[in-house]
C-alpha cells in the first residue's frame, strides 16, 4: 500500500516538477516540457524526431552519503519528451528503506554533493524554497512531496547544457 502510494505521489511530483522545469526558460537545464510520463524508457524516436538523448545515470552524483543509496529503475524512472529526458532518483537508506524525513533527507544529499562542487543555482522564475545544484554539465532539483510524511525523497537528473544552447 505505501508503494502504490508513494508512486502516486512520485507521479504528481514528477507532473509538477516537469511543469516547473518547463516554466524556467532561462535556466541551463535540459528538461522535458510539462505532460508527459515515460515514453519508451528514454529509447527510440518520439514524433519522428530524433532518438531522445538519454538522461544522465545516478552515478554522475558520486557515492550516496553515508547510511543512504541512489536508485532509479533504468527504463521505469526516466521520463522523455521532445528529445530531452529526465531521470528520477529516489533517495533511500542503505537497507532499501524510506528515510523518515524526506527534507532532512534532501538537505543532506545537498550538503554532501555541494562538499564535492555542486554549486546551488536559483533559475529564473523557480520558487524560492526549491532546490537546484548544478555540477556545470547536469541539474539536479529537488522534486519531493515533503508535506506527506510518507513520501520518499525524489530528485530530478538532467543535462544542463542542452537547453542553454540555442
Amino acid at each position: 500500500m505505501f508503494v502504490l502510494a508513494g508512486l502516486v505521489v512520485v507521479g504528481l511530483v514528477v507532473s509538477a516538477a516537469v511543469g516547473l522545469f518547463n516554466a524556467i526558460g532561462t535556466a541551463p537545464v535540459a528538461t522535458p516540457p510539462q505532460g508527459q510520463g515515460p515514453q519508451d524508457g528514454g529509447q527510440g524516436p518520439q514524433d519522428g524526431g530524433a532518438a531522445p538523448e538519454a538522461p544522465p545515470d545516478t552515478d554522475v552524483l558520486g557515492q550516496a552519503p553515508s547510511g543512504l543509496a541512489y536508485v532509479s529503475d533504468p527504463e521505469g524512472d526516466v521520463y522523455c519528451e521532445q528529445g530531452e529526458c529526465v531521470r528520477l532518483v529516489m533517495v533511500m537508506t542503505e537497507g532499501g528503506e524510506l528515510p523518515e524525513d524526506s527534507r532532512e533527507t534532501v538537505e543532506t544529499v545537498v550538503s554532501h554533493l555541494t562538499e564535492r562542487g555542486w554549486e546551488e543555482q536559483q533559475p529564473q522564475g523557480a520558487r524560492a524554497d526549491q532546490v537546484f545544484l548544478s555540477d556545470g554539465e547536469h541539474m539536479l532539483a529537488d522534486t519531493s512531496a515533503h508535506d506527506d510524511p510518507e513520501s520518499p525523497a525524489v530528485l530530478m537528473l538532467g543535462d544542463a547544457g542542452e537547453a542553454a544552447t540555442p
